[in-house]
């Protein structure tokens, strides 16, 4: 009966560490897509307010957090597939937009 117990304990906690491991999987994932929505209205509403012109976001690429919490939007004009705009936006300043360009790339 001691080893029935011992083997339950073992079982438990194995079982406590799956289920938190998975929790937390899906918390990140959760997590990093809402911070590319929020990153992707952002920049579609930079690009309207300063060009008037609808886009579509076709890439958002997060950076790490030693290169300043920078989130990278991209895509081109909607209508327009030749037209390509970036924009970077700084996530630890609230989602604001710290640079953008429309019709070139960054380097």
């Amino acid at each position: 009966m001691d080893k029935l117990k011992k083997n339950n304990i073992i079982f438990s906690i194995i079982l406590a560490i799956i289920v938190l491991t998975i929790s937390y999987i899906i918390s990140s994932i959760h997590d990093k897509n809402i911070t590319k929505e929020k990153a992707a209205t952002a920049a579609i509403e930079h690009i309207k307010k300063k060009e008037n012109i609808d886009v579509i976001v076709t890439k958002v690429d997060i950076r790490p957090a030693v290169s300043g919490g920078m989130i990278r939007v991209s895509g081109h004009v909607k209508d327009q597939k030749n037209r390509k705009f970036f924009v970077s936006i700084s996530k630890r300043q609230n989602y604001s937009v710290v640079g953008w360009g429309l019709d070139h790339l960054e380097s």
